[in-house]
């Protein structure tokens, strides 16, 4: 049967007492609804009265909030809240829910969903993203770190003055919820005191980079709708429409008349705006085609923008990085052939000449190779007895000497020498033959001893006064 109104209730989980508000039919869709820093499931009475026909709604007061226990540790991490939830749904035999999370609620449920995506359907997110202005954020701390003890109606006052939207009256039945008499007859807050100390050393949450923030949210692929107060001081309309064009699968809905405290500053177009999402997703038509399919200008116009964001990613980084070695190596390459050619510029024609002759023949085979070694040493034993014989006779007539023919000689003889292994002998031999032919014919057998300056030994700057 429907509850008319709520029923307070507790669970015992990780050994604290958790105090929680069901509202509606336990045979209906289940919501859990996760409120924010310093108040208590009871921010969402004015949600959860008008959806109880509809749903079965589950307020959890977090712990070290409302009615529920305090950490004695003092663990209040994003991993302690979300193993409490953990439990709570354990303890309440939920399967499959819906979860809505309100700023440090929001957060808790961004965890929950990466921590344990199997079992929420369908996340509400109020007034909460990947960033906070510091502005806001700055604000709630000193209006929770204000005055510890006060009278009743000094803390409607200050929570009147700390948001002007709600009435007198609204803000009176809230504070009911969020204060507790003292034994002085006055009253005071029901969440932890040590959240109050700026030196108690308690740590509320996670202390994660920006980029692990924004990947929490990228990570959840299950329908979300971002809920936003247009007079936020903590959410920013840029931070919530980047939000929602990064996640794969969410939409954004900006609240008018409403701050931080969306649910109870604009609660009929806050119910609005979450009814009418699920039952969207309820019948299966979220996200509609026309968000997930965008028209391919608007896409890359979306991608664009979310790039000069993001800045250059790795990929990018690494591409770049790769061409800029290809570009310094070709480079390298370019000067290395210039420098190259400059050399064969300046080098003599006979040892380009010689250069090609070595580069066009083919190998030589290593038996004709050392057949040809066997001559050539043979034509060097004969050379050197005729420059044995002749060096007396050389040194009287040597300015007489006709060196045309040994110079011929001595090419062929090169020449011979860097043919192929099958040839060598032959032209060896040949060469040899002209070389003696030549020394008998002249008695001016000089020219043999300048022949030796062809030989291996001679250094490159004694042969080249040979091919001037």
């Amino acid at each position: 049967m429907v509850t008319a109104g709520y029923v307070e209730r507790s669970v015992t989980v990780n050994g604290l007492k958790l105090a929680y508000q069901e509202w509606g039919n336990p045979s209906a869709p289940p919501i859990v609804m996760l409120h924010g820093f310093g108040v208590s499931g009871h921010m969402f009475d004015e949600f959860a009265e008008r959806m109880q026909d509809r749903y079965w709604l589950l307020a959890l007061d977090q712990r070290g909030h409302g009615d529920s226990d305090w950490s004695e540790s003092g663990d209040y991490s994003r991993e302690a809240f979300v193993e409490d939830l953990e439990g709570f749904r354990k303890a309440l035999g939920l399967d499959r829910f819906i979860l809505i999370g309100h700023s440090m609620g929001g957060l808790n449920a961004v965890s929950y969903v990466n921590t344990y995506p199997g079992h929420v359907t369908a996340l509400v997110l109020v007034d909460v993203g990947p960033e906070s202005s510091k502005e806001g954020v700055d604000n709630i701390v000193r209006f929770t770190r204000g005055p510890d003890e006060l009278e009743f109606e000094e803390f409607v006052q200050m929570a009147h003055r700390f948001n002007p939207r709600r009435t007198l009256e609204n803000i009176r039945e809230r504070m009911r919820h969020r204060l507790k008499p003292t034994e002085g007859g006055k009253w005071t807050w029901k969440f932890d005191r040590r959240f109050r100390q700026p030196d108690s050393g308690i740590t509320v949450g996670w202390r994660l980079s920006n980029d692990e923030m924004w990947q929490l949210f990228r990570n959840i692929t299950i329908p979300t709708l971002l809920v936003r107060g247009a007079e936020s001081d903590v959410l920013s309309a840029e931070v919530a429409e980047r939000c929602v064009q990064e996640m794969p699968a969410a939409r954004l809905v900006t609240i008018p008349g409403a701050g931080h405290s969306v649910p109870g500053d604009n609660p009929d177009a806050f119910t609005e705006a979450v009814a009418s999402f699920l039952g969207e997703v309820q019948r299966g038509e979220f996200p509609p085609k026309a968000a997930t399919e965008p028209p391919a200008l608007q896409q890359l116009v979306e991608e664009q923008t979310t790039a000069r964001r993001r800045g250059p990613g790795t990929m990018t980084l690494v591409l770049a990085g790769a061409g800029a070695v290809i570009a310094l190596a070709g480079l390298g390459f370019l000067i290395r052939k210039g420098t190259e050619a400059r050399r064969e510029r300046r080098r003599p024609a006979t040892k380009r000449a010689f250069g090609t002759v070595r580069e066009a023949a083919p190998p030589i085979p290593p038996v004709d190779l050392e057949l040809a070694r066997e001559r050539a040493a043979e034509t060097v034993a004969r050379l050197a007895e005729i420059s044995a014989r002749g060096a007396r006779s050389a040194r009287r007539t040597i300015d007489d000497a006709d060196l045309s023919r040994a110079r011929a000689a001595a090419g062929e003889l090169l020449a011979a020498l860097g043919e192929t292994g099958r040839h060598a002998p032959e032209l060896v031999r040949e060469a040899a033959h002209r070389v003696e032919s030549v020394a008998r014919r002249r008695r001016k057998t000089g020219r043999a001893q300048r022949l030796l300056w062809l030989l291996p030994g001679r250094s490159s700057r004694s042969r080249r006064g040979w091919f001037r």
